[in-house]
């Protein structure tokens, strides 16, 4: 299927796991850096979404929706795993508190970080293109003032001015989503 969904009005579910069943596949292995416990976070994922297809509105953001869940799953998952873990530690009575407090921080951490990646992402695409466009080019491709201005033929303080008014609207739009 090389067409993308987002252009159906009313995608079959079949069709929906054929063309995202890889990206949901990627987004727990990046989380958990676990072939097979990624598989159970697909399964569980699409299992989820099936719960809920009928509560989804607009098909356009089928990708974003079932990201969201796929995240949220990967969480649970790695919690469960790093309780069973702390409780298989426990049995030995070779618990070592810091280092279990510390690791599962440091996942919590790097799903923090991911959500809020996906948060700046959905935020940048709300902005108005030519306010994204330098933002991009600033903050994402580390050009300076000068370079994005003879990229996109523009003055340098229009750049600047640009990007200022993009992280002021972003940051608003950040405040919101909280």
């Amino acid at each position: 299927m090389s067409a993308k969904l987002i252009h159906i009005e009313s995608p079959s579910f079949e069709d929906v796991y054929l063309q995202f069943h890889r990206l949901i596949y990627h987004i727990a292995y990046k989380l958990t850096k676990d072939a097979c416990l990624s598989e159970d976070i697909v399964q569980e994922t699409f299992l989820k979404a099936y719960r809920k297809w009928d509560t989804l509105i607009d098909f356009r953001k089928i990708q974003s929706w079932l990201s969201s869940i796929a995240n949220r799953t990967a969480i649970d998952f790695i919690r469960k795993e790093s309780k069973r873990k702390e409780d298989l530690v426990d049995d030995q009575e070779t618990y070592d508190s810091p280092f279990i407090v510390s690791s599962t921080r440091m996942v919590e951490s790097e799903i923090d970080f991911h959500f809020l990646e996906e948060e700046i992402e959905e935020g940048i695409g709300m902005l108005p293109a030519p306010q994204q466009e330098v933002l991009r080019l600033k903050a994402i491709q580390g050009l300076s003032d000068k370079e994005i201005a003879q990229k996109l033929n523009l003055n340098p303080a229009t750049v600047k001015t640009r990007y200022h008014r993009a992280r002021k609207q972003l940051t608003l739009l950040m405040k919101k989503s909280a």
